[in-house]
């Protein structure tokens, strides 16, 4: 089978597996779809204090995935101050999240941003490669706690735990048979490899701050929870986070927007929450999260270019100079 042919077979079967996953969700919805007037009362009754708290937990998520870059940037020799950090990772997740290819363009977006720092392309495509390790490896973790804290869902983790197990013992045995070991990795990814090798410190660190950035995501969403007066357990609200993520994972949709919330909503509606209930949440935490995020990197986008800042800070001279004329003009000086 061709290249070209596998990838086709690739996107048919994600696609398949969206509608997939949409369908279950309408199914599970389709005697609770909310009434708009009952959602809008539901968005409009939530506690002002708690969304400040959700908009916060949302924040230092971004900072966390940012911190992370920072750190495995510093493991490679590469020194990349805190505000440059959390502008690059809130614009790279904007070119991720709103445009097609996304993830490629974001990659390569990145790449770019870190070479005009420093560093060299092999850093770059390490830092990039291990940052989705360590936020995959992670997520796997919360979606396995997820999983196996429901009754429904406990069987079907320990069977897929289970194959995932023994396809590693597999892989491992075949690495150690005479000849097994064959490294047919290209040239850019063995550079790239020898180009950021984190000490064991490090590495408790990069697990720390990737896992730290996952759980104020959900802390967000839990929040969202609170200011609309809905009691959900952490395992619920853990689930439904899950299970909106895994959605947006195998949507073809950029940011996987109406699969995502349609996981969410299912997950809540089938834990008791009423329909209007179960939209309201969903819409505020996905405009949190997603929306205002989107928002805030494509500023960063434009911020982080450096024709955009010198022309702002020539507007900004021009602006003090404009002030400072009309108050020559009306007689106003310094004081002396």
């Amino acid at each position: 089978m061709s290249p070209a042919s596998v990838a086709h077979a690739a996107r048919r079967l994600r696609g398949a597996a969206v509608v997939g996953v949409a369908g279950v969700a309408l199914f599970a919805l389709r005697d609770r779809i909310p009434d708009p007037d009952a959602v809008w009362a539901s968005v409009r009754g939530v506690n002002l204090g708690w969304l400040a708290v959700a908009v916060v937990a949302e924040g230092l998520s971004m900072r966390l995935f940012a911190g992370l870059l920072r750190r495995l940037l510093r493991s490679g020799g590469i020194r990349l101050t805190r505000p440059r950090s959390v502008a690059v990772a809130y614009a790279r997740n904007a070119v991720s999240s709103s445009l097609p290819a996304g993830p490629v363009l974001s990659a390569a977006f990145t790449i770019r941003e870190l070479g005009r720092l420093g560093a060299s392309k092999p850093l770059s495509v390490a830092t990039l490669v291990l940052s989705a390790v360590y936020s995959t490896a992670t997520f796997a973790v919360l979606g396995l706690v997820a999983l196996l804290g429901g009754d429904a869902t406990r069987g079907p983790a320990l069977i897929a735990l289970g194959a995932v197990a023994a396809a590693a013992v597999a892989v491992v045995r075949l690495r150690r048979r005479p000849g097994g070991h064959r490294s047919c990795a290209s040239p850019r990814i063995l550079a790239a490899r020898d180009a950021l090798r984190p000490a064991g410190g490090d590495r408790l660190v990069l697990a720390v701050l990737a896992l730290a950035n996952w759980l104020m995501d959900v802390a967000c969403l839990a929040a969202v929870c609170a200011a609309a007066g809905v009691a959900l357990g952490p395992h619920t609200v853990l689930l439904g986070y899950v299970a909106g993520k895994v959605a947006a994972t195998v949507a073809v949709i950029p940011g996987g927007l109406g699969v995502t919330e349609l996981g969410m909503a299912a997950t809540f509606v089938g834990a008791g929450v009423t329909g209007s209930m179960a939209v309201a949440v969903v819409a505020l935490y996905r405009l949190i999260s997603y929306w205002a995020v989107l928002a805030v990197g494509w500023v960063a986008w434009l911020l982080l270019h450096d024709q955009v800042r010198a022309r702002l800070a020539a507007a900004g001279r021009w602006l003090l100079g404009l002030v400072g004329h009309h108050e020559d003009e009306a007689g106003v000086r310094p004081a002396r």
